[in-house]
């Protein structure tokens, strides 16, 4: 175990380097908690039954609004999946994503200023490198101004061909380091903020005196929490221990028990759903009274049937709500209920992530008078505040000031829930601002 607490004698310069760190630390996404790109069959923080639950004519058309057809030319842009191979499937966020681009040109006027008809230009990598490469070379020989991409393992490749060519990607989440610092990068979606400073600033939030993070110890995780915690506990004023456990751990009981000891009456969990499930079962041995958090990829359909009492009372940070009373998760499932009938809204992980993402550039743009790379660029960095796709009432805005280490993220917050015993959440997201946890100096 790392204890991990900020003295007076801090140095600046040590400060400063948790930049870096923070930026690594999103890798934790894609390798500590499952691949990105890997299939959720169905998460239990989206709707239990997995129904729609707006398809009656009347719920759909209520949550689409008012037509408002777009009368411009069309406006072509590329859109990468990783598609399917033999491990992955996500062949589902593309109907997903052409909901969005139809419900766009259907209902919002188009994109920008120019009402231009929005079109995607699918390709699909296989995630592999060699089909990310082709992929990114096919967009840059299209000559499309800008490639829209949800989430994929090949996000590096992906990106580093495309910024050679100039030409820009907007992401909905990504783990790429280059990506969250880089040229020619907006990323929507904040998982710095959903898997690192949401738990610590839910923490402040509930006036916890100390603090512990139970992380899976693999380079991607345990390495990056131990650099970015140091500069978190300073902001918040209170210690956080980084506790480095072994994946594959059964008994964590001697880890949480040393927690305990030490005053800790705020736990949170980083790892995959074992991990996790240990860690909960451990905390229920030793009859924890204090607060317990987890990211989302703590769970999965069926796994609080092995911990005692569940999920029931524990809080979960995300990026996205899942939630049929929130209006983007009530107009996506409409959207899908009216052009992509066929296809579950949440039929795995990344489903909703194609929907946001086209939804996001079109909420990015609505000052665009061009079709050209630079044109689109300029209006997305300036414009302003906007409403996050599934964000709860939280905003983005690609100004390259929502994350002073990272400033290629357009949002600063996350979003958090307490949960019922199946991990379902009770009641509605909260935002969670968490700029104050990040900054430095």
């Amino acid at each position: 175990m790392t204890r991990v607490h900020l003295g007076r004698g801090e140095r600046d310069t040590s400060r400063r380097r948790v930049a870096g760190a923070a930026v690594v630390g999103l890798a934790l996404l894609a390798s500590a908690c499952s691949s990105s790109s890997s299939p959720k069959s169905t998460s239990t923080s989206q709707p239990a039954s997995g129904a729609t639950t707006a398809t009656t004519a009347g719920a759909v058309s209520s949550a689409l609004g008012t037509p408002n057809a777009a009368t411009g030319p069309t406006l072509t842009v590329g859109y990468l999946t990783d598609g399917q191979n033999g491990s992955v499937d996500n062949l589902s966020e593309i109907p997903a994503a052409q909901a969005a681009v139809s419900y766009i040109n259907a209902y919002l006027g188009g994109i920008g200023s120019a009402h231009y008809a929005l079109k995607l230009d699918v390709c699909n990598d296989q995630d592999t490198p060699a089909g990310a490469t082709n992929c990114a070379n096919q967009m840059i020989a299209s000559h499309v101004p800008i490639v829209l991409n949800n989430t994929s393992g090949q996000d590096g490749t992906i990106y580093s061909a495309l910024a050679a060519g100039n030409v820009p990607m907007m992401t909905y989440q990504t783990a790429v380091a280059a990506q969250l610092t880089g040229k020619l990068s907006y990323v929507l979606s904040n998982g710095l903020a959903s898997s690192f400073a949401a738990p610590v600033a839910l923490a402040k939030q509930l006036g916890a005196k100390r603090a512990a993070l139970l992380v899976i110890d693999v380079p991607a995780a345990s390495g990056p929490a131990q650099q970015l915690m140091p500069l978190f506990s300073k902001n918040v004023g209170f210690p956080i221990d980084v506790v480095a456990i072994a994946p594959g751990t059964a008994d964590m009981t001697p880890q949480v028990q040393a927690e305990i000891s030490k005053g800790a009456d705020f736990i949170e969990l980083l790892g995959d759903v074992s991990f996790c499930t240990s860690a909960l079962k451990a905390m229920k041995t030793l009859a924890y009274t204090g607060t317990t958090a987890m990211i989302a990829q703590c769970q999965d359909t069926g796994s609080y049937k092995g911990i005692p009492g569940g999920y029931a009372g524990v809080y979960e940070t995300t990026v996205a709500s899942t939630l049929p009373t929130d209006p983007d998760v009530a107009l996506y499932e409409a959207a899908m209920a009216k052009y992509a009938s066929g296809t579950q809204p949440f039929a795995n992980g990344v489903t909703q992530g194609g929907f946001a993402v086209v939804l996001g550039f079109a909420r990015a743009t609505t000052a665009l008078s061009g079709t050209t790379s630079a044109s689109i660029e300029s209006a997305i960095t300036g414009m302003g505040p906007a409403r996050m796709p599934f964000g709860a009432g939280g905003t983005f805005q690609c100004n390259g000031k929502q994350v002073s280490i990272a400033p290629n993220i357009c949002s600063s917050g996350a979003l958090s829930a307490k949960l019922d015993t199946q991990g379902n959440p009770v009641g509605s997201f909260q935002s969670i601002d968490t700029s104050a946890i990040t900054k430095i100096g």
